[in-house]
C-alpha cells in the first residue's frame, strides 16, 4: 500500500533523495484512480476508463450509488432541485425526498387546454371540494281535468232510467249529467316538492393513494 509523503520532497534535498518520494506519491494517485475507475489501470490509454457507480462518490459518510438492475442499455441521471415535487405511489419519503406539506386531500390534474384546469401548475385548487351538491327543484305539469262518459242511473228525467251523461270527478258527489260534459273545476298543477340540495360529502371514487414528494436538498 503506498502512501502520501507530506514532506518529501523538499527543497534543499538532493534529486536522488527525492526520486523514490516522488514515485510513492504517483503511486498513491495511481492507487485512488484505480479504485475510482475500477478498472486495469494503462500507463498510456485511458479511453475505456469511466468512474465506478459502486465506488463513484461519497459524501464523508456514505457511497452515492446509482441503480443499475434492467439496465439494457445507456441510462442518462436526471437532476433536480427544491422545486421538483412529484407523486409516488408511497406513504413514507424514500431516501433523498421528503413529503410536501400541501396538496393534501387533493386529486391530481393536468394543466392547460381550455377546460377549467387552464391555470398555472404547481398551485393547489384550493376554490373546488370534495363535497358533490344537488340543486332544489320542482316538477310542473300541465293544468288538466278528469271526464267520463257514461250510461247508466243517475238524476235525470225519470228515477232509475238508463241515460247517457258524464261522471263529474271532483269528488263532489258523483252526480250524473245528462245534458253536457261537466266543469270540474280543477287547476291540476301537478308540481312537486321542492327537494333539498344533496351534500353527500362522503363519496368517493375508488383511487391508488400517493402522496407528493419534493427533493430534499436541506
Amino acid at each position: 500500500m503506498t502512501t502520501w509523503n507530506n514532506t518529501a520532497p523538499a527543497v534543499g534535498n538532493q534529486i536522488t533523495a527525492d526520486i523514490p518520494d516522488i514515485t510513492e506519491n504517483f503511486a498513491h494517485l495511481k492507487s485512488g484512480f484505480v479504485r475510482l475507475f475500477q478498472d486495469t489501470w494503462s500507463d498510456s490509454d485511458l479511453t475505456d476508463d469511466k468512474i465506478d457507480t459502486t465506488v463513484g462518490f461519497n459524501d464523508g459518510t456514505y457511497n452515492v450509488e446509482f441503480p443499475t438492475n434492467g439496465i439494457a442499455a445507456h441510462s442518462v441521471i436526471m437532476l433536480g432541485n427544491s422545486s421538483t415535487i412529484i407523486w409516488m405511489y408511497l406513504n413514507a419519503a424514500p431516501p433523498g425526498w421528503k413529503v410536501l406539506t400541501t396538496g393534501g386531500d387533493t386529486v391530481l390534474a393536468v394543466s392547460g387546454g381550455t377546460g377549467d384546469y387552464n391555470v398555472n401548475g404547481g398551485l393547489a385548487d384550493t376554490a373546488s371540494s370534495w363535497q358533490i351538491d344537488g340543486f332544489s327543484h320542482t316538477h310542473t305539469g300541465p293544468s288538466h281535468t278528469h271526464t267520463g262518459t257514461f250510461t247508466g242511473y243517475g238524476t235525470g228525467s225519470s228515477a232509475g232510467g238508463v241515460q247517457s251523461g258524464y261522471l263529474q270527478t271532483d269528488n263532489s258527489g258523483n252526480t250524473w249529467h245528462t245534458t253536457s260534459a261537466p266543469a270540474t273545476g280543477a287547476a291540476g298543477t301537478g308540481a312537486t316538492a321542492a327537494g333539498g340540495a344533496n351534500n353527500d360529502s362522503t363519496y368517493r371514487p375508488k383511487a391508488s393513494v400517493g402522496k407528493l414528494y419534493q427533493l430534499d436538498t436541506a
